[in-house]
């Protein structure tokens, strides 16, 4: 888009040069200004027109193009082009809190402003559970404010929006709401963990959890295919995963977590049993038995329901009288047990398949915060006064 001065009839004119797809074409605008003394404040205000105008080329008006009914043909594009894990998430976020909130307000792309944003998450962090009426957790918030600024960065690249309103708002926290709090266990507490699951059917799972630090997706997606005896070693190429369906996905969540790890004794144990387990069992269910490959499986074959395991990891905990925890917490109580055996940084990075140092700086940071709390209460009443 190209912009220049015009003068007719005294009075000047902004003339827009601009592009469609049906070819060139031209915009006057009146500035309602005669030439003599206004010409060099009509020049000065030139980008705003082009800032202004710039839907002109796309042939969408952000005052009348609706938010809630882009989101919707926003999400229905990005279905192609990201995991259909990911992309169910995003439906979750979206037809939950997102369209029903902007959908009753009719708000178009310039009412999208960081403040009609920043109210829109205060109002999700007061009343944003459906159920309760009560706020969300300050985690749920994040998620749904990502796809919000996803969504809004793509429609800068269109010209519905100059700058991106989303960007560096800052999530409010609920006053006394609980959060979900991460739990680093020290090997002796894992200990307890792993006893706690003696004689359990997933005791194994949890113990690849410690001792590898794989996430619940990866212990459920290992795959036979993957495991080599000869070399003594297994590969996480493969995960299983659950937002609206179960989805089996033949890789993992970044490309680091894509790692051949060695299989030590302990493992190759545990993994020779796992096998000689799943054919004792194909004999006994026959021709019912279900060959879909998984390392670990249900008696008949079939993989665990990610979300049937969560519930069988918390029942146990809670029947061996241990705090309740996410199974993701076995994965940072591998992160703090390396520390405590005093590996650095560098190496608990490259063990756990961090993306980046900054993870696992993060993770050392809350780690030592609480080891140097425990260590303070041990202090306590050593000496008397």
């Amino acid at each position: 888009m190209t912009v220049h001065i015009q003068v007719k009839d005294g009075i000047m004119y902004v003339v827009l040069t601009y592009y469609t797809q049906n070819g060139r074409k031209r915009k006057w605008i009146s500035t309602g200004l005669k030439e003599k003394g206004n010409k060099m404040l009509v020049k000065k205000e030139l980008d705003k027109y082009i800032d202004e105008y710039s839907y002109l080329e796309t042939g969408q008006n952000p005052n009348e193009v609706i938010y809630s009914e882009y989101l919707t043909s926003w999400h229905e594009k990005r279905k192609d082009q990201i995991e259909l894990s990911s992309w169910q998430a995003y439906s979750a976020v979206i037809y939950t809190h997102i369209k029903p909130y902007f959908e009753e307000r009719k708000f178009t792309f310039n009412d999208m402003t960081p403040k009609t944003i920043f109210e829109f998450y205060e109002y999700l962090s007061k009343h944003g559970n459906k159920r309760t009426g009560e706020g969300l957790a300050t985690a749920t918030i994040k998620k749904i404010a990502s796809v919000i600024k996803l969504s809004l960065a793509d429609a800068r690249v269109v010209g519905l929006v100059e700058t991106n309103p989303a960007t560096d708002i800052k999530i409010p926290r609920v006053k006394g709401q609980k959060q979900v709090k991460k739990i680093y266990m020290n090997k002796t507490e894992a200990q307890k963990v792993l006893d706690a699951f003696k004689d359990d059917p997933i005791q194994p799972m949890v113990y690849m959890a410690l001792f590898y630090g794989l996430r619940k997706s990866e212990v459920l997606g290992l795959k036979w295919e993957n495991v080599d005896f000869n070399e003594n070693t297994f590969e996480i190429k493969s995960t299983l995963v659950k937002n609206a369906t179960i989805i089996e996905k033949d890789n993992t969540k970044t490309e680091e977590s894509n790692a051949v790890f060695e299989m030590l004794p302990q493992v190759r144990k545990i993994l020779l049993k796992e096998r000689e387990k799943q054919d004792a069992q194909r004999e006994l269910f026959g021709s019912t038995y279900l060959e879909m490959g998984y390392v670990f499986t249900m008696p008949n074959g079939r993989y665990y329901r990610p979300d049937g395991f969560t519930r069988m990891f918390q029942k146990r905990l809670e029947k061996a009288g241990l705090p309740s925890m996410r199974f993701h917490d076995l994965r940072h109580s591998a992160a703090s047990v390396l520390f405590d055996l005093g590996w650095d940084i560098e190496k608990i990075k490259n063990w756990l398949r961090h993306r980046d140092i900054e993870t696992t700086s993060n993770i050392y940071t809350h780690i030592s915060k609480e080891r140097k709390k425990l260590m303070a209460e041990e202090l306590e009443d050593l000496y008397k006064i």
